[in-house]
């Protein structure tokens, strides 16, 4: 159990030294020395203070048929004893101590046999892991290195040596301080040379920090992270660039750190490539103790005419002097930090700004260029409707004679530079936002601006009329609503034919008119797209013609021994008609005789027909009087025998009935409201007998009009 312990441990010892967390950076580059031999040189750049492990003792290679990535051969170089520390190559004039900074490098040198095939052969070299502390890389503390070297074969480039950079890579940089650094390389064929900044290969890995056999191409780049790219390794501004001619590296950090920097320098030969020497190394920026340092803003916008800013991007320093280089003035001096000066005419200026410190001053010189004021401007239109506009486009700001307009419309251009008043007219398909570019280049000055803005194309209003075409018989009444799109703070105007009937958005329709009506609504709008839309509905209302029923009737009351009426027509404007007499049909024709069935009040119906279906009503009433009669017996026997056991009245045609029976004492006996129930000469009908004797009646009766009759008298109770 403890051996085993211990043997973890040493591995994970062993693995910690040989992970060379120290690396710095590293490149490859060949020369060609005759009879398919070629000297391979591999510098390896180190962090002095770093505690990670020294160089390798043994530097492993692979060499990769390029075609196929099949494994050419495989060799090593030990480390030489020679290990060279680079010197800080900052050229700051007031730089009072060099920043603690050490940087070592070693070059494994060896000559190989090496036949290059078709195709070309790549030597590689791959080394892990990186600095934990550079912060432009994802995942650094696992992200490695690879070093490669591209040897064309023959027939592209027979016996070719690779290029080389002349200085080496600078150990430190002077966060806020311009700097400028020589990286041009000397390539032994003489083939052109171009620069340009690249990203960097990873390779090996943590498990296998230094593997025998090196990643093969196609090589995997580190991953930037967020706010890094390729051409933007290091924050700067201005950004660091590289001359893709001279190779020469300029810019000015402006933050402190580590950071994995990639260069390449690309070989060409009557315009074919043969290789490319990539050198990747870590640049630290730091702050360093400097005096004075003098910077100007070189980034001032040319072509603003005379009056121009200029901006201090000195850092050091305890106060600054500018001189314009305006030979024709005294007083072409300031000491603000940003001054303005007002030159006399065009031309080109040396201006000159020297930041003084305790012991030390700076001076920077910047050539520039006044030139006359050029500025592109226009107002854009306001925002119209799709359907209809027409925008109109005039340059403003500041333009010469000499100047070239040019309109840009999203691609679309039109070059009227000819015309005495360059005004562009344009009428846009699409709605949104469209973008309008007003350029300004004139050849005479050298100068070239544009001017962005936009404008936008709304949608016109769309209206729906909510109800489809509607007819009906005279009169017409009907409700009308809307429904609309794109339409800000609508207004409406409602006509049915040439009169108006509303201002809102929906219409009440009201017509006695026969025949068809248009109807017109008007939406206006007053915000977005201002609009009018006028929107004609033909015939959507339709009256239809309506007869006109009505009759007579002869007499209008009968009694009912005769209920007989005539009914005579006298409808018109229809096809047709009929007669009901209470709701029940009884004839089509023009003259009609009914007689009633029962007395009192009767309703008489016509309904007359159009040819269209239109139908029109008529009432009236009748009346059918009841002659009232009654019949009063003045004796009964109700002695059982069959044969007037009962006395009760006789009453035709009344309303209400009401009997009494009185004994000679005054006291009811009998009461009846049913004429049908009559007395049968027991007290109350179903008491004891009443004495034979004289009583008295006294019948109250209301006839089917209402009219009241009261009858009094005797009656005899015989046996």
């Amino acid at each position: 159990m403890f051996k085993k312990a211990f043997i973890l441990l040493l591995v994970l010892v062993s693995w910690n030294q040989s992970s060379a967390l120290h690396l710095a950076g590293g490149e490859i580059f060949y020369e060609c020395v005759g009879n398919n031999r070629y000297a391979i040189t591999l510098k390896i750049y180190r962090d002095c203070n770093g505690n990670g492990a020294n160089f390798d003792d043994n530097a492993r290679f692979t060499i990769y048929q390029a075609s196929n990535n099949s494994i050419l051969q495989t060799f090593t170089i030990p480390r030489p004893d020679s290990v060279l520390i680079l010197p800080f190559n900052q050229d700051i004039r007031c730089l009072l101590d060099t920043p603690d900074i050490c940087i070592s490098t070693v070059s494994y040198i060896d000559t190989i046999d090496l036949s290059v095939p078709l195709g070309g052969a790549y030597v590689v070299h791959s080394r892990c892991c990186r600095p934990a502390n550079v912060i432009n890389v994802q995942n650094i503390s696992s992200t490695g290195n690879t070093y490669a070297a591209f040897i064309p074969d023959s027939t592209i480039a027979p016996c070719n040596s690779s290029p080389y950079y002349n200085g080496v890579p600078p150990t430190a940089i002077c966060a806020d301080v311009d700097f400028e650094f020589d990286y041009s390389a000397t390539d032994l064929d003489g083939d052109s040379l171009v620069y340009r900044l690249c990203t960097p290969f990873h390779g090996g890995s943590q498990n296998n920090p230094a593997p025998w056999i090196a990643d093969a191409p196609p090589f995997t780049q580190v991953s930037w992270e967020l706010g890094f790219d390729e051409d933007n390794q290091i924050t700067a501004w201005p950004a660091v660039t590289i001359d893709s001619v001279t190779g020469l590296l300029s810019g000015r950090p402006t933050q402190q750190g580590v950071f994995a920097f990639g260069v390449c320098v690309q070989e060409w030969r009557d315009g074919v490539f043969l290789s490319e020497n990539k050198r990747d190394f870590q640049f630290t920026t730091t702050m360093c103790e400097i005096d004075a340092a003098a910077a100007i803003d070189s980034a001032i916008e040319e072509c603003v005419g005379f009056d121009i800013q200029f901006f201090n991007l000195s850092t050091l320093g305890d106060s600054f002097r500018w001189d314009f280089g305006d030979t024709t003035a005294l007083d072409d001096t300031s000491y603000y930090d940003n001054p303005i000066y007002t030159f006399p005419d065009t031309g080109t200026y040396m201006v000159q700004l020297i930041a003084f410190g305790e012991v030390c001053s700076d001076t920077s010189w910047f050539p520039y260029r006044v030139q006359h004021k050029i500025e592109p401007y226009f107002d854009p239109p306001d925002p119209d409707c799709l359907d209809g506009h027409r925008y109109e486009f005039i340059p403003e700001g500041y333009y010469r004679e000499t100047t070239q307009i040019r309109w840009e419309f999203e691609g679309d251009t039109a070059d009227i530079s000819g015309e005495e008043v360059p005004i562009a007219t344009k009428v846009y398909d699409t709605l949104g936002w469209h973008k309008i570019t007003l350029h300004y280049k004139d050849p005479k000055l050298g100068c070239y601006k544009y001017y962005t803005d936009s404008i936008q194309v709304y949608p016109n209003p769309i209206l729906h009329l909510n109800e489809p075409p509607d007819g009906s018989c005279a009169p017409y009444f009907g409700n009308f609503s809307t429904s609309v799109e794109h339409a800000f703070k609508p207004t409406y105007l409602w006509m049915l034919d040439s009169t108006v009937i509303s201002d809102s958005s929906s219409a009440y329709v009201e017509s006695y008119d026969i025949g068809p009506h248009d109807l017109r609504i008007i939406l206006m709008t007053d915000s977005m797209c201002v609009d009018t839309l006028d929107s004609f509905f033909v015939a959507h209302v339709n009256v239809l013609d309506t007869p006109s029923a009505g009759f007579s009737v002869d007499p209008y009351e009968q009694d009912m021994f005769f209920p007989d009426f005539t009914l005579y027509d006298e409808s018109s404007n229809r096809l047709a008609w009929k007669f009901f007499v209470d709701g029940e049909y009884v004839s089509p024709n023009s003259i009609v005789e009914v007689t009633m069935s029962d007395t009192g009040w009767h309703t008489i119906t016509q309904i007359a027909r159009h040819p269209n279906g239109c139908a029109d009503t008529a009432y009236d009433q009748v009346k059918v009087t009841a002659q009232y009669l009654t019949f009063i017996p003045n004796s009964f026997s109700p002695n059982s025998n069959g044969r007037n056991d009962t006395w009760k009245p006789s009453v035709f045609e009344f309303g209400s009935y009401e009997l009494k029976v009185f004994n000679r004492w005054g006291e009811v006996v009998f009461t009846s409201y049913d004429p049908e129930i009559g007395w049968n000469g027991q007290k109350h009908n179903d008491g004891p007998p009443c004495p034979v004797g004289v009583y008295t009646y006294d019948l109250l009766i209301t006839d089917k009009l209402g009219e009241p009759y009261n009858y009094q008298g005797r009656l005899n109770l015989i046996h």
